[in-house]
């Protein structure tokens, strides 16, 4: 009995992160075919020391994931990760792989630094409804 408990929670284990991932990658290919689930408009800056200025923002979730698409006003894009309410990363970009990051989440915003790009994401914005 003792062996069989182990071997199911071994079976979970070893399917859980895979699982995960996937929706990770689901969530970025809906994102990238444009099938959104909710769009708005996310403060952002793309160079060091710019003020907050306005991008676009859509989300494409996922189960437990999802991934934003925001566009700065000049039309570069970057994808923002996000799975079980964490920031994951960005995708890799001519500004930077997108694992240089740093993230806070505090009253309902995340505050993200990806490379030398800014970006602060209403919580609601990636929110399975």
């Amino acid at each position: 009995m003792r062996s069989h408990i182990c071997s199911i929670l071994l079976a979970a284990a070893c399917i859980t992160p895979t699982s995960l991932a996937a929706d990770v990658m689901a969530a970025t290919s809906k994102a990238k075919s444009k099938d959104f689930d909710a769009t708005g408009e996310v403060a952002c800056a793309q160079e060091v020391g710019e003020d907050l200025g306005i991008c676009s923002a859509e989300a494409a979730i996922q189960a437990n994931a999802a991934a934003v698409f925001v566009t700065f006003p000049n039309g570069f894009f970057r994808i923002l990760t996000f799975e079980d309410g964490a920031f994951l990363r960005g995708n890799t970009t001519m500004s930077g792989v997108g694992t240089d990051t740093e993230w806070s989440l505090e009253d309902g915003l995340y505050r993200i630094r990806v490379d030398d790009q800014r970006f602060e994401i209403p919580e609601t914005l990636i929110a399975r409804e």
